[in-house]
C-alpha cells in the first residue's frame, strides 16, 4: 500500500518538476533569443523562485525589467509570457521536500482513503473503497 502512495507522490513530483524544467529551458531559449549578439549583456540568472516570492505580478514585471534593461531587443512579450508560465510553478525547495513529505501524510490506517483519515470509519466505505482499490496495479 505505501508503495502505491509513494508512486503516485513521485508521478506528481515529476509532473511539477517537469513544468518547472519547461519553464527553465523556456527562459534559456527565449533570453539566447533576446541578447542574440549581445551575450556579454545577459543576465546572470533568471532566479524562477525569487519572482515566485515576490508579493504580485506587478512586481515580477518590475524585477524583469530591472534584469532585462541592457537588452536592445523589445522584452514585454517575454515579460508577460514568463509571468503567465509561473502561475502554478512550485519553488525548489517545495519539489524537493514534497517527494519526502507525502507518503507520510497519506499514509493511515485507513490506506484505501487517505483523505478521509479524520472521520470516523464506516464499513460500507470500507468496502467500496477495497473493491475499488482491489486489483489495480500502476
Amino acid at each position: 500500500m505505501l508503495k502505491r502512495h509513494a508512486r503516485v507522490t513521485v508521478k506528481y513530483n515529476r509532473k511539477e518538476l517537469q513544468k518547472r524544467l519547461d519553464v527553465e529551458k523556456w527562459i534559456d531559449e527565449s533570453l539566447d533569443r533576446l541578447y542574440s549578439g549581445q551575450e556579454v549583456d545577459m543576465p546572470e540568472e533568471v532566479n524562477i523562485d525569487e519572482l515566485i516570492d515576490l508579493p504580485n505580478d506587478e512586481e515580477r514585471v518590475r524585477k524583469l525589467q530591472e534584469l532585462l534593461r541592457k537588452c536592445r531587443t523589445n522584452t514585454e512579450t517575454f515579460i508577460r509570457e514568463l509571468v503567465g508560465k509561473l502561475e502554478g510553478v512550485h519553488k525548489q525547495d517545495e519539489l524537493q521536500s514534497e517527494g519526502i513529505e507525502h507518503p507520510v501524510i497519506a499514509h493511515s490506517h485507513y490506506r484505501h482513503e487517505p483523505y478521509h483519515f479524520n472521520h470516523p470509519h464506516h464499513p460500507q466505505q470500507h468496502h467500496f473503497h477495497h473493491t475499488h482499490g482491489q486489483n489495480q496495479t500502476l
